[in-house]
């Protein structure tokens, strides 16, 4: 269905073309670089990808292709050229029709429909017909090149969004790569091809219980530390039913939504610090993560270390023990990622699938996309089979780091699901046991992850 004539074959060129038309609109894909034998294809759509337009070879566009594309190392202070671009009529038409599908026609969207009529951001800007090298955007953004980059990292060695390229750009967070090849798509009449967009919930089990599963020394030193629980503590300790429960936090909570979901446990045997979890040795414990992995797509939450660590392989052993069942899905603890060292330790353990693509800090889209993409390794100039699924906002950071009340992360999370139906991908969060128990802090935040897994729910429609 895609014929796209390049003049030299590259990793990246490769890559990112297989990635696009492939894997993300599952359609046919051949690559040319014999002039004769692009000119007799027949597909209906045909791109020249080349320094400079070739006459006569009928392409429906001509993008000019940068040496960025044919690098094989990454330059430690390359900045990438900034510009603009306005999405055209056709596709402006054809976004405001989803946004009306996307709110049941009881509803229009004030601030995304204002915000899509403005410049948008793009680099690699260019004189070719769409103004930038919208493949070279698409890799540098998921292949994560800023990250290959010196960067200040924050207190727990992660790249923040102030290290951003878009925390440059007066815009709201979006999947700017997404964005970019819609309206690329659109000029060559193609953006029919997106597949709709989906709600995935996903929910990270770092302490499972609040107040069993300890030893007797750690009950008295957290009685000492929250004197107001100590008769909830006691009250649980004698039968009844601890707030925390992933049976009856999570496993409702996505029972009485019907979500695609997947649940991440913790299981350090450290007891202190931020890897903190209940004695894993203790029987409910592992009867929970017995009972849950049976009827729910599960994986790893490996512990938080400055660098990866041995236990993460003793960890996922531990969990594949107790579930009898292989695990190949994780996300970092404290959605701690440092490239490529992560990934690289995560491939060593059979790893296939990662979901700690996103900020800790605020919310947005940290590879530039909604989309599960297989990362490319810069550090070996080539793709893998590692697939990566980008989140794009946590309850943590809707709470505690932007400070936001229920009412608020309502809208934030409904402008955000706005983007990912609009451009395709999955609009994939974050919550906690612990959030979902509406204990410690959490009280009313209940309606906002109803609303968040709610795929057409708009803020104004009524229950």
């Amino acid at each position: 269905m895609f014929a796209v004539f390049i003049d030299q074959v590259s990793p990246r060129i490769r890559y990112v073309l297989e990635e696009l038309f492939a894997r993300r609109l599952h359609c046919e894909l051949t690559i040319y670089t014999d002039q004769a034998a692009y000119k007799a294809d027949s597909s209906p759509f045909k791109i020249q990808y080349v320094t400079t337009e070739i006459k006569g070879l009928y392409p429906v566009l001509w993008l000019f292709a940068i040496n960025f594309m044919l690098e094989e190392q990454v330059d430690l202070y390359f900045t990438p050229t900034v510009g603009q671009f306005f999405l055209s009529p056709r596709a402006q038409n054809t976004l405001n029709n989803k946004l009306l599908d996307f709110h049941n026609l009881k509803t229009e969207s004030n601030c995304v429909n204002q915000w899509l009529e403005k410049p948008l951001p793009c680099i690699f800007t260019s004189d070719s017909s769409l103004g930038f090298d919208v493949f070279a955007m698409a890799f540098y953004f998921l292949s994560r090149y800023e990250e290959f980059q010196p960067f200040e990292s924050d207190n727990h060695g992660r790249f923040g969004f102030k290290n951003a390229i878009e925390s440059q750009w007066e815009t709201p967070s979006a999947p700017h790569v997404d964005i970019a090849f819609f309206h690329f798509l659109s000029a060559i009449h193609a953006e029919h091809l997106i597949s709709p967009a989906n709600v995935v919930a996903t929910f990270d089990i770092d302490i499972a219980f609040q107040f069993k599963g300890r030893t007797l020394k750690r009950q008295i030193a957290s009685m000492l530390r929250f004197p107001q629980l100590i008769f909830k503590r006691i009250a649980v300790l004698f039968g009844a039913e601890d707030a925390f429960d992933p049976s009856t936090t999570v496993v409702r909570f996505v029972k009485n939504k019907n979500v695609e979901h997947r649940i991440f446990w913790l299981c350090s045997k450290r007891v202190k610090g931020v890897n903190r979890q209940v004695n894993r040795n203790y029987a409910p414990f592992q009867n929970q993560l017995r009972a849950i992995s049976k009827g729910h797509p599960i994986g790893l939450h490996p512990s938080f270390s400055l660098h990866p660590k041995e236990t993460w392989q003793e960890e996922k052993q531990w969990l594949e023990t107790v579930t009898e069942q292989a695990i190949e899905h994780s996300r970092q603890h404290f959605v701690h990622l440092l490239l490529p060292d992560t990934y690289h330790g995560l491939q060593k353990m059979n790893i296939t699938d990662d979901w700690s693509m996103g900020y800790a800090d605020n919310v947005g889209f940290r590879a530039g996309t909604a989309y599960n993409y297989q990362w490319f390794d810069l550090s070996r100039n080539s793709a893998t089979d590692l697939v990566i699924h980008p989140f794009c906002i946590m309850d943590v950071t809707a709470k505690h780091y932007l400070g936001l009340n229920p009412d608020k992360a309502i809208e934030l999370g409904q402008t955000l699901k706005e983007m990912v139906f609009l451009f395709g991908g999955n609009f994939t969060f974050i919550a906690h046991n612990e959030s979902l128990s509406q204990q410690m802090g959490w009280k009313d935040w209940l309606p906002v992850f109803d609303n968040w897994a709610n795929p057409y729910k708009s803020v104004d429609t009524p229950n």
